[in-house]
């Protein structure tokens, strides 16, 4: 069911309304005058409160809470479910439950064609949300950067993690987030990947993983002209696995990328290059992470013959990756040095490295002509809750020095961002998952 949530006060749809029209229909039987006259009162109270919740609505995004109800696991072991693939076996994800996600939009897309989904949850847990303690998605309106809409996901456990990340099929079809929770009881904990139709902002299924959560997710199309999505599962300076996903083949695995193909996995960040045939996996460890040398690599993975070809003296903990356009180069931060290094993918070996110009840069991207190069300063490895953006001039591949920096954005723990599609409106959006 869907309600409206307004400073603590539930509207249920059609429910007073309907609850209206039954007491006039009451007062319409030959009661008395007084008893008459007070419905009457209360009514016209009613209407007063009605009016007063229509104002506040005009101003305030609703907020769609969808009732999951009790989850039906799928048959234990790797059996065939329908969805199940070699691969998703091979890695271990496995298809938890399914719904049916059709019905009425919940946004109208025709009023709102350009927009930007964004995470919603309870919030880490050394600064927890006050009032939300569910996981779910935010739906923003590209231009006039309004809220539209927003949906929560109520799986019936205590949530233990906010989703970190979202991610959108390249069709716009499909959303992707994830989350853990546990049974009180049981202490069981179900790492989860919802999938969500983004027209109407129902599950369409759940993933489980036994033993990673999701945290990155990202879409592109390959070689091929394929549509993919890739999850990827893991924290800190340990990765993996990932799974590659078909959005037009019921979300059914293509690829997994596990300890089998890539050893070690890092930070679970990886990249797919212009061209859609390569993904660029972090190659870290807690023990290259704290290693007096910069010892990390990047594992640059072959998508259609597996092949690995290893960047090595990247940092300690490589974690953003921007590619330029013409594939010519790659960019990687090291969140534990605040440095950044660029790689020639025709030789793949590192040429140059400087100053990330923030702490601890986590994401990074380039502006439309790639003449900067922003780093998201987060604080990664250390206070994590930074707010700021660095910027690297491209020609010098230094700090640039006319940009005083780092330049303060406000908010806390900010960690991606994204250009908006338009050049001409030439806007950066940056994330925060504090």
């Amino acid at each position: 069911m869907w309600q409206h949530t307004i400073k603590g006060r539930i509207l249920w749809a059609g429910t007073l309304v309907t609850l209206l029209a039954l007491g006039i229909t009451a007062c319409a039987g030959g009661v008395a005058q007084k008893d008459y006259d007070a419905v009457k009162a209360q009514l016209a109270a009613k209407d007063q409160d009605v009016a007063q919740l229509q104002k506040q609505l005009a101003n305030v995004a609703p907020t769609i809470t969808t009732q999951a109800g009790q989850l039906q696991p799928a048959p234990a072991g790797a059996q065939p479910t329908g969805w199940d693939t070699a691969e998703s076996i091979r890695g271990g994800l496995k298809l938890y439950a399914t719904y049916n996600s059709s019905g009425p939009d919940a946004w109208d897309a025709k009023a709102h064609p350009l927009v930007y989904f964004t995470s919603e949850g309870r919030g880490y847990a050394h600064r927890p949300a006050k009032a939300n303690k569910l996981g779910g998605v935010q739906l923003l309106d590209g231009s006039t950067k309004q809220v539209i809409t927003s949906a929560l996901f109520d799986m019936k456990r205590d949530v233990l993690t906010q989703p970190h990340g979202l991610g959108i099929s390249p069709d716009g079809k499909w959303l992707y987030i994830g989350e853990a929770d546990q049974d009180e009881a049981a202490k069981e904990i179900r790492n989860m990947v919802y999938i969500v139709n983004a027209r109407t902002l129902k599950l369409d299924k759940v993933l489980i993983h036994p033993t990673q959560r999701l945290h990155h997710i990202m879409a592109f199309t390959d070689w091929q002209g394929r549509d993919r999505v890739i999850l990827t599962f893991g924290y800190g300076a340990i990765g993996g696995p990932h799974f590659i996903l078909d959005p037009k083949d019921n979300n059914r695995v293509v690829r997994a990328i596990n300890y089998d193909d890539v050893r070690p996995i890092g930070h679970p960040y990886p990249s797919p290059d212009p061209t859609g045939k390569f993904l660029y996996v972090s190659m870290d460890s807690p023990e290259i992470s704290e290693a007096d040398s910069k010892v990390a690599g990047m594992a640059k993975f072959n998508l259609e013959t597996g092949a690995v070809t290893v960047i090595e003296g990247v940092g300690n903990h490589p974690v953003g990756v921007a590619h330029s356009a013409d594939g010519k180069f790659t960019y990687v931060n090291d969140g534990k040095n605040s440095l950044v290094y660029k790689i020639d993918n025709a030789t793949n070996k590192v040429v140059k490295s400087t100053s990330a110009g923030v702490a601890g840069p986590y994401g990074n991207r380039l502006n439309w002509d790639e003449t900067f190069l922003y780093t998201v300063g987060k604080g990664e490895g250390s206070h994590n809750t930074g707010g700021v953006l660095g910027v690297i001039d491209l020609k010098t591949f230094s700090a640039s020095r006319n940009i005083n920096q780092p330049i303060p954005i406000g908010g806390a723990t900010m960690d991606h961002a994204i250009l908006h599609p338009d050049p001409e409106v030439n806007e950066m959006w940056v994330s925060s998952a504090g």
